[in-house]
């Protein structure tokens, strides 16, 4: 009843319903996390009078820190694609048998029958945004905000510049991430390469953008990278830099990504998630007019599973985020870790 094929085979040769509604569950942004991290990801799917019914896209994540199988590595969600609580009892019981010694991890969004499995617990949530693009650019600037609007308005008073970036300038917007990764968040960076891989495979090829904002005096202050993938336009990573808050360029820059989506006829802009811990980040996006929802971690674990290395994890952070650690070694570290993160 169950069938499994690795993604980019089954993405190329079957009827996925819905695969191209969903940035990470896409055959490119599987491609982009294949190429930089050599991550295994497959697809079970069934089958009824000859189309695919129900399937599910997921990694198997087999490495010194851990073993389990997450929907999906790297990615922020990624529903599966089930018509009944039936599959998906089916799909559990085939992970069941292949991977008897793993644990299983899901960041659940809209798929409602994933919650009704018995064998999955809460873990966690997360707040994720969603803001509707489809009214006119002025009805979706009267939604934002007041702050919000004072704070564009304060960026484009000081002379700040937003302007789309060419491959050149992916190192600055590199450069400013990693500092207020180590700096501020005190965690890895993604290595350069995933953001590299991320320019040839999407934004290349039009399905992307980054839009870079430029001080009074021509300095890159801040940088926003957005996806595109169906209707729906994402603001998926964002950067700058903390000597220049001053010139509010995240404000503009997201304002920016708006009219930039609205050109391309966008209806929605996914903010993606927000741990509860970064109220900044959340209010910033509540901020914007988005409506939040919530990101459900969903998680089974086989009887007696122990296998965790996860403080090895924490040591290796602790150690590359002091402030003493040059940049370089924390570049070099994040290409080393990362791919073990899945």
């Amino acid at each position: 009843m169950v069938k499994t094929l690795p993604f980019l085979q089954a993405a190329k040769n079957l009827n996925l319903p819905g695969l191209d509604d969903n940035l990470f569950a896409s055959a490119e942004w599987s491609s982009v996390i294949v190429t930089t991290y050599g991550t295994k990801i497959f697809v079970k799917y069934i089958e009824r009078e000859g189309k695919v019914a129900s399937y599910i896209i997921y990694s198997v994540v087999k490495n010194f820190l851990e073993w389990k199988i997450c929907i999906l590595s790297y990615s922020d969600y990624c529903d599966g694609h089930v018509e009944t609580l039936e599959d998906w009892k089916a799909f559990f019981a085939s992970l069941r048998a292949e991977y008897p010694g793993y644990r299983m991890a899901l960041r659940n969004l809209r798929d409602p029958l994933a919650k009704q499995m018995p064998e999955f617990r809460v873990l966690s949530t997360e707040k994720f945004h969603l803001l509707d693009l489809r009214p006119e650019l002025r009805q979706v600037w009267k939604n934002t905000h007041d702050s919000f609007r004072a704070a564009v308005k304060q960026s484009e008073k000081t002379g700040v510049v937003v302007r789309r970036c060419e491959k050149k300038e992916l190192r600055k917007f590199y450069d400013l991430h990693l500092k207020i990764r180590k700096e501020k968040y005190k965690v890895f960076p993604q290595p350069y390469r995933f953001f590299d891989v991320i320019w040839e495979e999407m934004i290349a090829k039009g399905n992307g953008v980054l839009l870079g904002a430029y001080s009074p005096d021509g300095e890159f202050i801040g940088g926003n990278i957005y996806l595109v993938c169906g209707n729906t336009f994402y603001y998926k990573f964002n950067t700058s830099s903390l000597s220049n808050l001053k010139y509010r360029p995240n404000n503009l820059l997201f304002w920016e990504g708006i009219k930039y989506a609205k050109a391309l006829r966008c209806h929605w802009l996914d903010l993606g998630s927000s741990g509860a811990e970064q109220k900044g980040l959340i209010l910033f996006k509540e901020h914007t007019g988005a409506q939040a929802m919530e990101i459900t971690h969903l998680g089974f674990e086989p009887p007696g599973y122990k296998f965790s290395q996860k403080r090895i994890l924490k040591v290796m952070t602790k150690t590359f985020t002091l402030p003493f650690v040059p940049n370089e070694m924390v570049r070099w570290g994040s290409s080393i870790i990362y791919p073990y993160l899945a």
